[in-house]
This record gives C-alpha cells, sequence and structure tokens, in this order.
C-alpha cells in the first residue's frame, strides 16, 4: 500500500510539475501553422482598401496551400455611417477621417469622400497633404520633451499670428506692441512665429527631425494595409527652411490622414503610438481561426509626463483655441465628462487642388478613448469644418 501511495504521489508530482513545464514550451503560432501574418495580409488587402473596397473573403496562400478567409474588421459601423450621412449631407469637394483605438491599433473609422469622382482612390490613405500646423504637435512635444519649454513658458512674437516673416524670426524687439502668449496659447492659436523661433533657437533641425523620426515621419507602416510614408524635408544648414517646417508654414512636409490619428494616438497613449490594424481576424468555412492579430507596440514617442502636458495644449485649443467654434455646446449633457484635446492645420496644398483643414485629436471619457485624423479639403468655399466632422464622430461614439 505504501509503495502504491508512493507512486500515486510520484505522479501527481510529475503531472503538476513536469507537464505543465512541457506544455509551456510548445508555442501555438497561427502563422507558422498557416503561413498568414500581416505582411500576407497586406500583399492582397492594400489594392482592395484603396479603392475603398473591403472584401468580406479572401483567398490566401500559405504552405502550399490557398484559404478562403472570411475577413472580420476592426470598423465600427455606426461611426462610417455618421461620417457617410455628414459628407453626403455637406459635400466637400474632398474629404478623409480615420479614427482607431489608440492603446490597441484598431481602425475604428476609415472614410473617404470626393465630391466629384477623379479616381484618386482612398484619400485616407494618401500622403500628398501638406501637414500644416498639425506637425507644431512635433514642435512642442520635441520642446517640452527636452525640456526647454513648459506649457507656462511665454513665448513672445509680434505680428500676425498666422503670417510667417524672416523679420518675425530672425529680427525680433520687444516693443510696447509686442505680445506674449504662454506656450499652450500659442499652441492653442497656432501662432506661427512663435513655433518658427522655437524650431531655430530652442530646437534646431537634428533635435526636430529626431523627433519627426520618433513621431514616424518618413518611416513605411508595416501593418495589414500599406500607407505611404508622411514625409519631412528638411536641410540642416537652412535657418528658414527649419522655421517654415518648425511651425508647419511649407507644403515640403506632407502628412496622411492614417498617420495624423497616429500621432494623437500617441499623445494620449502616454506617448506610445501602436502600429494600426484593420483586419481583427481571419477564419475559414467552418469558423476555425486562421490569424488574429497582436498590436505592434512602436518604440516612446515622448515621455508619459510629456504627452500629459500636450494634452494641455490640446484640450485648450478645443477649449479657447482655432477649434472652439466646432465644439460650441458640446461639453453638456451627456458630453460633459468627454474630454476633448486636438490641433488644427490649414494650408492649400495641390493633390487634390484646394484649401486643406485638418483637425488632429483624440477625445476620452473613463477607459474608453478614441483619436482620430479629420480632413477637409475645398476647392473655393467651405461646406463643413473638420473639426464639426471630428465632434459628430465623438457624439457617435460616446
Amino acid at each position: 500500500m505504501r509503495r502504491y501511495i508512493g507512486l500515486l504521489a510520484g505522479a501527481l508530482w510529475f503531472y503538476l510539475t513536469i507537464i505543465p513545464v512541457e506544455l509551456a514550451a510548445v508555442r501555438f503560432d497561427r502563422s507558422d501553422v498557416f503561413g498568414i501574418d500581416q505582411a500576407a495580409i497586406a500583399e492582397i488587402l492594400t489594392e482592395y482598401v484603396k479603392r475603398n473596397k473591403y472584401p468580406e473573403t479572401v483567398t490566401l496562400s500559405g504552405h502550399g496551400r490557398e484559404y478562403e478567409a472570411r475577413v472580420k474588421y476592426t470598423l465600427n459601423p455606426d461611426i462610417q455611417a455618421v461620417l457617410e450621412g455628414i459628407y453626403r449631407r455637406y459635400k466637400p469637394d474632398y474629404a478623409a477621417f480615420v479614427a482607431l483605438e489608440p492603446t490597441t491599433g484598431e481602425i475604428l473609422a476609415l472614410a473617404s469622400w470626393e465630391k466629384k469622382q477623379t479616381g484618386l482612390g482612398n484619400l485616407a490613405l494618401r500622403n500628398h497633404y501638406p501637414a500644416a500646423s498639425v506637425f507644431k504637435i512635433v514642435t512642442a512635444a520635441a520642446a517640452i520633451d527636452r525640456g526647454k519649454v513648459d506649457p507656462e513658458t511665454i513665448l513672445p512674437f509680434n505680428g500676425k499670428r498666422t503670417s510667417l516673416y524672416k523679420r518675425q524670426v530672425f529680427r525680433h524687439r520687444d516693443t510696447k506692441w509686442t505680445r506674449r502668449p504662454t506656450l499652450t496659447e500659442a499652441f492653442a492659436q497656432s501662432i506661427n512665429p512663435v513655433f518658427a523661433r522655437l524650431g531655430v533657437f530652442q530646437l534646431g533641425a537634428e533635435t526636430l527631425l529626431e523627433y519627426a523620426d520618433r513621431f514616424a515621419f518618413n518611416r513605411e507602416f508595416a501593418g495589414d494595409v500599406l500607407v505611404a510614408p508622411s514625409m519631412i524635408l528638411l536641410s540642416s544648414d537652412d535657418e528658414w527652411s527649419l522655421a517654415e517646417t518648425a511651425s508647419g508654414f511649407t507644403r515640403d512636409n506632407t502628412l496622411s490622414p492614417w498617420h495624423g490619428a497616429m500621432l494623437a494616438g500617441a499623445v494620449v497613449n502616454d506617448g506610445v503610438m501602436i502600429e494600426p490594424f484593420l483586419v481583427k481576424a481571419l477564419n475559414d468555412e467552418f469558423g476555425v481561426p486562421l490569424y488574429t492579430n497582436e498590436p505592434q507596440v512602436l518604440p516612446p514617442s515622448i515621455t508619459p509626463q510629456t504627452a500629459e502636458k500636450l494634452q494641455r495644449l490640446m484640450r485648450e485649443t478645443v477649449m479657447k483655441g482655432s477649434a472652439r467654434n466646432g465644439f460650441r455646446r458640446f461639453f453638456r449633457g451627456q458630453y460633459r465628462h468627454v474630454e476633448v484635446g486636438g490641433k488644427t492645420g490649414s494650408l492649400t496644398g495641390l493633390s487634390p487642388k484646394g484649401r486643406n483643414d485638418w483637425f488632429v485629436g483624440y477625445a476620452r471619457s473613463g477607459d474608453r478613448k478614441i483619436a482620430y485624423a479629420s480632413l477637409t479639403v475645398n476647392e473655393e468655399r467651405w461646406t463643413v469644418k473638420s473639426a464639426y466632422v471630428a465632434r459628430k464622430v465623438i457624439e457617435a461614439y460616446f
């Protein structure tokens, strides 16, 4: 009997200790089994999405086999319907919108609109739009992260806040007409001379390029949809180019709506950018999972402390700055606990031709968050502002 009990105890010890260790060492990876990963999906799906098509099934090849797979997208149908309704009602010449869940990278909305079909494809994926004053997010992030300024730092300037002349940047003199906004006020009102001087005298080209890289400019994205990189063209020995880039007062630097949502996502996600994805899962005809997505976390762009200060700047833009008209009477009733921050940008672009109006930002309430990039382009007259479009999406989401 004692021998029998001893054998049972030994067997129990074996199963409770040895077996779990062996099982834990076995890694089941669907990409190894089926040969399906983000790159394989992107190879098939990108051309569809560029044409504003989202197929329910796709055929994928792997390990000598072909798989018919049903696609489960991350898109939120309520938000998609809101965007379609707004664009049909106001009929801007061109518009694009991207929204994502900033802690996972799930694309919640991907919308593209043309009043007259010109064959440009999905405008949300294009990278031809001037980044304009949206780039002030990067400039402010670099200056705060490097300890050059804080939200309360006074930054004097002369002249119009929307202009940018060399005398405002290189020949500044304090006079009785000099205005002295804080960084928060300069960001909220998008004051070009302040950010130009910040770039030239506080940061320099090397630092600004470093933070542009941290925020994924001049980089290809490696998700399940291939998106052309946003571009920064900045010469290290050209101070005027630096002034234009830091303030966003140039057409040389571009931004895609896809990337714009990533910028805002990093700000509200403690400085960490997540690679966006559109496909949540692929299942075979019997419902067996062939692929499930896992968030791809990029290296931190900025510290959590810098991200929190940027949020303050972006909230001021909505409450008292250049986006306030789009959110009049918003923070009442069911939305009184929703926090909204953003950055506007406006500049004439060439592809498509027209005035580009940006609103890139975030909203959160409790544990729920959304980051977005809203863009409208109008050739002659305005029909709807990008901040208002974002507001209606926020209302639908919360």
